[in-house]
C-alpha cells in the first residue's frame, strides 16, 4: 500500500490545491445519486458497541439482572451478508420486513441424468469474503416523488463491497485522504412496480437453500445488479465460468418451516419464513456470548456476538437461561402498544459459519500446537466441547441461541397482514413458558 501512496501523494503535490479539491469534490462515499428521493435506515450509532462490557456478565444460574431488555435488532438483506442494525423492526408472521429478503446463488453444473444445472446459494461457509458485503437499507419517506422507480419499488437494498480490481493514483491518494477503501455498489429494489419485470427482462428462478428448494425473482438483469455482479465474483473468487446471481422473495417464495414446529394453539397458522435457513426469527443472549467467550482460548477472546447473526439480543438475562424458554411477550418499553407474543421451537444447532471474522471475511482458529501447522477452528471447537448439550441434530457444531417463530396474536384478525407490528430496542422480554427442547421432535407434522 505505502508503495502507491507515495506517488499518489507526489502527483498530487505537483498538481497542487485543485487535484485536492477535484478529489473531494468526487468522495466516493457520498450516496448514489439513484437515492436521492429515499432515506437510509439503521442506527447511528451501534447498540453493539459496548458488548465485551462486563456488566453483560451473568453466569449461569445467577439471578437476573433486572428485567430482560431488547439490547439490539439486526436483520440481513441479503442472506449471508454483512446486517443492518435497527433501533425499531416491523414483525411480521414471517419474520423482520427484509431480513434474508435477498439470497446470492451460482448455477452449477449437473449431468443431464440428475436434472441438468441447478442454482444453489451461496453462504460465508464456502465463501467467508460475504461478511465483507455491507447492506444497508433505502425507505421512502411520506412525500417521496412518486414518479422515482425506487420510491415505485418501496425501496431499496444497498450492497457495497471491497473492489477487487487494481486501482489508480487517484484512487489510493482519496483511500488515505478518507480512510476508506474503493468500493463498488449494487442496488436491488425492494419490489416490483407494473412492468417491472418485463421492462428489465426478470424471471421467477427456481434454487435451493440447503436440502430444500426455494425460488425468487432473478435479478441478474436489473442495471445496477448486472454492473456489480462480474467485480463481486471476482472479489468472491468465483470462477469466470460459473454463473453468480442476486434473488428476491416474492410473496409466494414463503414456504412452511419444518422440523421444529411450535403448538397451533400457541402460534395459530403454521409458521413461514423466506430465505432463513429454518424459522424466521432467532434471539440470542449476550450473557450467552460471554460465557463461551471465557472459554475459549486466550487469542481468541474477546468473542464478537455478531458472528451467530440473531436477529435479538437481549441482556439482563443469566447465560443460557434462553435454553428453556418455551414462549415469551416483547412488551414494549413505557407499556404503550402491542406485545407480541413468540413460541420458541428448538436451540440454535450451529455450523460452521461463526468462524468467520466479520471484520476481516477470514476463519479463525487457535494457536496450533504440538508442531501443528494450522490451529483448530474456533469458536467452533469450543462449541462441541461444551455446548453439545442435546443430540437432537448429529450435524451440530455446539448450540446457542434459539429459533422462535410469531404467534398470530401478534397481528390480530389478518396473521399475514402486511402492516405487521413493530418492535424496539429497550422493550421488555418476559417469559411466558419454560420447558425442555430437543431439535427435530416435533417432525414434520402439526
Amino acid at each position: 500500500m505505502a508503495n502507491g501512496i507515495i506517488p499518489a501523494l507526489a502527483i498530487a503535490i505537483l498538481l497542487g490545491t485543485p487535484i485536492l479539491i477535484a478529489l473531494f469534490l468526487q468522495n466516493g462515499n457520498r450516496p448514489p445519486r439513484e437515492l436521492q428521493n429515499l432515506r437510509r435506515k439503521g442506527v447511528e450509532k451501534s447498540n453493539m458497541q459496548d458488548q465485551t462490557d462486563p456488566q453483560y456478565d451473568l453466569l449461569a444460574g445467577a439471578l437476573d439482572k433486572g428485567p430482560i431488555r431488547i439490547k439490539a435488532i439486526c436483520i440481513h438483506p441479503i442472506k449471508s451478508c454483512a446486517p443492518v442494525e435497527l433501533n425499531r423492526a416491523q414483525l411480521l408472521k414471517s419474520g423482520f420486513f427484509l431480513d434474508r429478503f435477498f439470497a446470492l446463488a451460482t448455477e452449477v453444473n449437473r449431468p443431464a441424468s440428475e436434472g441438468g444445472p441447478i442454482w444453489r446459494f451461496i453462504s460465508q461457509r464456502t465463501k467467508p469474503l460475504m461478511a465483507q458485503i455491507k447492506t444497508e437499507v433505502w425507505l421512502p419517506d411520506p412525500g417521496s416523488d412518486e414518479s422515482d422507480l425506487l420510491v415505485k419499488s418501496q425501496g431499496c437494498v444497498v450492497f457495497r463491497f471491497p473492489d477487487p480490481d487494481p486501482i489508480g493514483w487517484s484512487d489510493r491518494l482519496k483511500s488515505v485522504l478518507w480512510r476508506s477503501q474503493r468500493e463498488v455498489v449494487g442496488i436491488a429494489p425492494i419490489s416490483s412496480y407494473e412492468g417491472f419485470e418485463e421492462e428489465h427482462g426478470l424471471m421467477m428462478t427456481p434454487f435451493t437453500i440447503h436440502s430444500r428448494e426455494a425460488k425468487g425473482l432473478d435479478l441478474g438483469r436489473f442495471p445496477s445488479v448486472a454492473a456489480a455482479l462480474p467485480k463481486l465474483k471476482r472479489f468472491l473468487k468465483i470462477s469466470d465460468q460459473q454463473k453468480l446471481t442476486l434473488l428476491r422473495l416474492t410473496p409466494d417464495s414463503f414456504v412452511r418451516t419444518e422440523k421444529n414446529l411450535a403448538p397451533l394453539q400457541h402460534i395459530g397458522t403454521p409458521a413461514v419464513h423466506g430465505y432463513t435457513d429454518q424459522q424466521p426469527i432467532n434471539i440470542n443472549n449476550l450473557a450467552s456470548v460471554h460465557a463461551v467467550s471465557a472459554l475459549l482460548p486466550k487469542e481468541n477472546r474477546p468473542l464478537n456476538a455478531l458472528r451467530f447473526r440473531a436477529n435479538i439480543w437481549v441482556t439482563g438475562a443469566s447465560a443460557f437461561d434462553e435454553d428453556a424458554w418455551k414462549r415469551y411477550r416483547i412488551v414494549p418499553n413505557g407499556g404503550i402498544g402491542p406485545s407480541p407474543t413468540l413460541s420458541v421451537v428448538c436451540r440454535t444447532s450451529r455450523c460452521t459459519l461463526p468462524n468467520v471474522n466479520p471484520h476481516t471475511g477470514k476463519p479463525d482458529t487457535d494457536a496450533p500446537g504440538n508442531g501443528k501447522t494450522r490451529g483448530k477452528p474456533q469458536p467452533s471447537s469450543t462449541l462441541i466441547e461444551h455446548r453439545t448439550i442435546e443430540d437432537g441434530n448429529p450435524k451440530a457444531l455446539g448450540y446457542i441461541g434459539m429459533h422462535c417463530v410469531p404467534e398470530d396474536s401478534c397481528f390480530g384478525e389478518t396473521p399475514g397482514k402486511q402492516e405487521g407490528v413493530y418492535v424496539q430496542v429497550g422493550d421488555e422480554v418476559e417469559v411466558l413458558e419454560r420447558g425442555t427442547h430437543l431439535y427435530g421432535s416435533t417432525g414434520d407434522d402439526y
